[in-house]
């Protein structure tokens, strides 16, 4: 399988989310699959930090014939400074602080040279039309950049796994994904290409506790680093949080393209939400064609939604396969 990722990488970055970082392992670790590419998007991480933090996680892992492409650092539309505050202030805490102590951050990234995350997602996927995988675990805007570059590119493509958005999730009105980039996430999700979409309604079901990384400790460069950089991730969000452990958003994404037998999903329509006061960024889905006054629905292509999970199986594939990989 020939994958590449898009992603927004968090660790060694005080309260920054580290799902990203074990999407990329289990796709480094899992046999007969060819990471081809790691694309860094603007969200978890502003852009430059998400660049260190990849590529210290693949010198880390060995892998250094897979090259790394800097993408979007903001938004089509949306402006993201009311996210970077949001996110980039949690950091800035004495508990924060405290946590991550003794946690050596990722080397700045420079910055230098253009941004060509889309401009590499198209060339690699036209020169290969059926057989890479794309999964894409931040927000969508490199991709909507690569299907702007080339809108055949939704045909092109093998499959398209995304992690984002929240249908109906109690007291959440906005998924960082999609709500940092709306108008990326609806050209996305409506652009025809072989989706299936991981949305946070089933992710937040997942859950990766201090003793399940603890067998991580010891079996390679690689584990001990997500060993390393996970575990102050998980006391934080028990702290902060309530939380018995951490949320497998983006490992759920590979995880379920490489062994679909650990979910369940649905065929359905969706897109999303860009005007609602309340509701912009968040996907709708629907079955059938619907007989409501005044609803514009748009006519799309049907897409595959994650609707189950089995915990217990997903975080024995993602151990057992980091581990595996170290022996």
């Amino acid at each position: 399988m020939r994958m590449i990722i898009d992603c927004d990488p968090g660790n060694s970055i005080p309260a920054s989310d580290i799902d990203d970082g074990l999407a990329l392992g289990l796709a480094l670790a899992a046999p007969g699959v060819t990471l081809e590419a790691v694309t860094v998007v603007a969200g978890n991480t502003p852009r430059d930090v998400g660049v260190a933090v990849a590529r210290d996680l693949l010198a880390r892992a060995g892998a250094h014939d897979v090259p790394i492409f800097p993408g979007a650092a903001a938004p089509l539309v949306e402006d993201p400074a009311p996210w970077r505050a949001d996110l980039d202030s949690r950091r800035d805490t004495d508990a924060a602080r405290e946590l991550w102590r003794g946690i050596v951050p990722s080397s700045p990234f420079d910055g230098l040279g253009a941004p060509d995350a889309a401009v590499e997602i198209v060339r690699r996927v036209a020169a290969s039309p059926g057989e890479i995988h794309l999964v894409a675990v931040g927000p969508l805007t490199n991709v909507a950049h690569a299907l702007q570059l080339r809108p055949q590119l939704a045909a092109e493509l093998a499959s398209l796994t995304i992690m984002g958005g929240a249908f109906a999730v109690p007291d959440l009105l906005q998924e960082l994904n999609f709500g940092y980039d709306p108008e990326a996430a609806h050209l996305v999700l409506t652009s025809g290409a072989p989706i299936t979409l991981v949305p946070y309604d089933v992710t937040r079901l997942t859950s990766l506790t201090l003793g399940d990384i603890e067998r991580l400790a010891g079996a390679g460069p690689m584990a001990d680093y997500l060993a390393e950089t996970t575990r102050p991730w998980i006391r934080w969000v028990s702290e902060a949080r309530g939380l018995p452990g951490c949320h497998l958003h983006d490992p759920l994404a590979v995880a379920a393209l490489l062994d679909p037998g650990l979910v369940t999903k649905r065929r359905t329509r969706a897109a999303v939400e860009l005007h609602g006061t309340l509701t912009r960024g968040r996907p709708i889905a629907w079955t059938r064609p619907l007989r409501a006054t005044g609803l514009r629905v748009p006519d799309v292509e049907p897409i595959d939604v994650l609707d189950s999970v089995d915990n217990d199986r997903l975080v024995a594939f993602l151990i057992d396969t980091l581990v595996s990989a170290g022996r």
